[in-house]
């Protein structure tokens, strides 16, 4: 069903751009609809102005976009108007139609997405899930635990430790992929989600400083001394697998001596990725609310990205292809061993002020303008990295980080489930990376290359080709392509992290923020999200690949980049 609307030449193909193409958004979309309530984040911003300069021959520089400017289609309108775009075509009034969403089908598969169970007999691989497969299988075979994750909640004090364990006991039963193990229907067949064969408990286990209170003590609660080590034990253990099925997920809750405690959600990355993670921890506050409304879809059935013929598959997947050569034009470096070496993963959090995060965004705004901070942010790691090396007297030729993108549009309800990923691969060379000014410019014109070229589609494109091949073949294929290095550091940023959540087992979270589980090579691994406007970076490093002077060195670079210090 169409709805006739009312605007201006250039309103009126905004409206049909914007609400059609690039936010599909429902019926009722006009010229007034708030349009980041919709689903309009940085990357929504950056292909709309690519749009806005082949449709209307105006160039609207990235820096000059702003909340209020960009806020609604009016606004757009304006700011084109004002930069001298279809003035002839603004006279007078004219109605045309704008599709709500897109096709009929669209809506329908939306519908059976929020409709859907968690229950499922054979639950297929996203795009993204094969290459995470690969790795988790090549890492399992160097000694490094697989591609697992950990999501940490500060909490105020110790919630309700038996409502806890009655929920966790109950998670396998209402989200089966839990507990399921991937299997193959036959020989050379794509490999399914299937569930167990039967229930598999997850693991809570309690634990009580010195000090404390001793509140979990009468739970069962073991005693230790050290904080940190604990914490660290916990991003080192892997999830057990069983010929019947796997254990997912699993859980640790930690009281802390200053009266605090610590929930540690531990997740293999086959079957969450972090925004995801965050989503299932609202689906627990959820459940352990007895709230049966508003459940979040836990699956996403349609694929992300049309099926083409294998020869029009060629051609989708051609940008990508011209993107790695392109990155393998210089060797890149990591601060680890390029080889796979097992060793203990360290990680460190700092917490910033409200008032430095306030001039984290006011430099971030300066750099890469208002809305969109990824550039900023990876050209700030890259030069902590860089910095280093520096440090070290080596000067590698160039720094090249894979960072996940995500396929959920911003405040989006779910999927909870599978990796809703595609990548974005940026290089900056060594000369380049000497100054933040440099970096972030090289970044950014990647970032907007990587729009305009539809990379996010052709890397998925590229995923899907290679689904059939093994996932260790996969590996070597990537491994022998990229010699033998994926990236140079793990690298992303989240956002807010699960801003709806600000208690659990109605006790206050005081912070949150994701520890991944990282591998030799590369060694290191920078992260970011931010919880109750407090900006968190979480500086994660394999044994020896950073040394106690080095991590000082690379955190003071960090930090003044940043703008923090």
């Amino acid at each position: 069903m169409s709805a006739a609307l009312k605007g201006s030449g250039v309103e009126a193909k905004l409206l049909q751009m914007i609400g059609s193409d690039l936010l599909q958004t429902s019926a009722g979309f006009g010229r007034d609809t708030d349009l980041f309530q919709v689903g309009l984040d940085s990357m929504a911003i950056m292909q709309l102005l690519l749009l806005v300069e082949e449709e209307f021959g105006v160039v609207i520089p990235v820096e000059s976009v702003s909340r209020e400017n960009f806020k609604t289609t009016r606004a757009v309108a304006a700011l084109i108007r004002e930069r001298g775009g279809m003035e002839a075509e603004d006279e007078g009034e004219e109605t045309v139609s704008v599709e709500p969403i897109g096709r009929e089908e669209e809506q329908k598969e939306a519908l059976k997405v929020e409709e859907m169970s968690a229950a499922f007999d054979r639950l297929p691989l996203r795009p993204a899930d094969f290459f995470v497969v690969g790795f988790d299988q090549l890492l399992r075979g160097h000694g490094q635990m697989g591609h697992i994750a950990h999501s940490f909640l500060e909490l105020e004090s110790v919630p309700d430790v038996g409502a806890l364990r009655r929920l966790i006991a109950e998670l396998p039963k209402v989200f089966p992929l839990l507990n399921a193990r991937l299997k193959r229907s036959w020989l050379v067949g794509l490999p399914r989600w299937v569930p167990a064969g039967r229930l598999l408990e997850l693991e809570l286990k309690l634990w009580s400083q010195k000090g404390s209170a001793g509140r979990l003590k009468a739970e069962g609660a073991v005693e230790f001394d050290d904080l940190q080590l604990l914490l660290e034990d916990a991003v080192n253990k892997t999830l057990r697998r069983e010929r019947d099925g796997w254990v997912n997920a699993g859980f640790e809750l930690i009281e802390k001596a200053d009266g605090g405690v610590v929930l540690v959600f531990s997740w293999s990355h086959l079957i969450f990725d972090g925004v995801g993670a965050e989503l299932f921890l609202q689906e627990m506050d959820r459940l352990l609310k007895g709230e049966v409304q508003q459940a979040i879809p836990p699956y996403v059935t349609s694929e992300p990205v049309k099926t083409l013929p294998w020869g029009e598959r060629f051609k989708a997947v051609e940008p990508m292809i011209k993107r790695f050569y392109a990155i393998m034009e210089k060797r890149f470096e990591c601060l680890g061993s390029r080889q796979f070496v097992p060793g203990r993963t360290r990680f460190e959090v700092l917490t910033l002020t409200k008032e430095q995060t306030a001039e984290v965004q006011k430099r971030s705004t300066a750099v890469s303008g208002p809305l969109i901070n990824m550039p900023f942010h990876l050209a700030c790691a890259m030069r902590a990295h860089w910095r280093v090396f520096d440090h070290r007297g080596e000067s590698p030729g160039s720094l090249m980080c894979c960072v996940p993108v995500q396929v959920r549009r911003k405040g989006a309800r779910g999927p909870v489930f599978q990796n809703q990923l595609t990548m974005f691969f940026g290089t900056v060379d060594g000369e380049d990376l000497k100054t933040l000014d440099g970096a972030a410019r090289v970044v950014q014109d990647q970032h907007a290359q990587f729009l305009k070229d539809r990379l996010d589609e052709s890397f998925q494109q590229l995923m899907s080709m290679m689904k059939p091949m093994p996932p260790k073949l996969h590996m070597k294929f990537i491994q022998f392509q990229m010699k033998g290095l994926f990236t140079s550091f793990y690298h992303s940023n989240t956002g807010p992290f699960a801003p709806s959540l600000d208690e659990f087992l109605g006790v206050k979270v005081t912070n949150a923020y994701h520890v991944p589980g990282i591998s030799t090579p590369p060694g290191t691994g920078i992260f970011a999200n931010e919880k109750h406007g407090r900006l968190v970076l979480t500086l994660c490093w394999k044994e020896g690949a950073m040394t106690e002077e080095e991590r000082g060195i690379f955190m003071e670079q960090l930090l003044t980049d940043l703008g923090a210090k």
